[in-house]
């Protein structure tokens, strides 16, 4: 079977999470809000590109107030300022399981380099991308010096596209 150099993928739907340790409780939340540009071909991994972002304004916790807060507040999100936090790969090439992508992660305009190890699967013309990666917030300036917050974030995504 041969396949499309760089083949494009339509994501037709997707799960963003995230959890970080809040005075040794997980708290876990999503974004919602997936816009993305798909090129992978999983035979020529090193011809693709992937570009993505979710609405930072989307983000839940299953909990209003600080939902709020990481909303609004300079310390986190800031989101009528910054709305957008997008993910846009410099390289993707093959890994021990699966693929690496090396990516521009970009949060309140604050752009740093992320490594994230991902799997593809693909049945008639219906692929799923797979992968998890931790970041420093501080990274990216959020969370400031709040008490008790883990400075290490773990990163969930699955999106679920069709063929082009």
């Amino acid at each position: 079977m041969e396949t499309a150099l760089g083949q494009t993928w339509q994501p037709v739907s997707s799960t963003i999470g995230f959890s970080v340790k809040m005075l040794g409780v997980t708290v876990d939340g999503s974004f919602k809000g997936l816009a993305a540009t798909l090129k992978f071909d999983p035979e020529t991994p090193n011809t693709g590109s992937i570009a993505a972002s979710v609405d930072a304004a989307t983000i839940e916790t299953e909990n209003t107030l600080r939902n709020r807060h990481l909303r609004e507040k300079e310390d986190f999100f800031e989101v009528a300022k910054y709305p957008k936090i997008s993910l846009k790969s410099t390289k993707i090439e093959k890994g021990t399981y699966g693929y690496i992508g090396y990516f521009d992660m970009t949060i309140k305009s604050i752009t740093r380099a992320v490594k994230v190890p991902f799997t593809f699967s693909e049945t008639n013309n219906k692929a799923t991308f797979s992968g998890t990666f931790k970041i420093n917030r501080k990274d990216w300036a959020i969370g400031g010096n709040t008490f008790g917050m883990s400075d290490d974030v773990t990163i969930r995504l699955t999106v679920n596209a069709i063929s082009k």
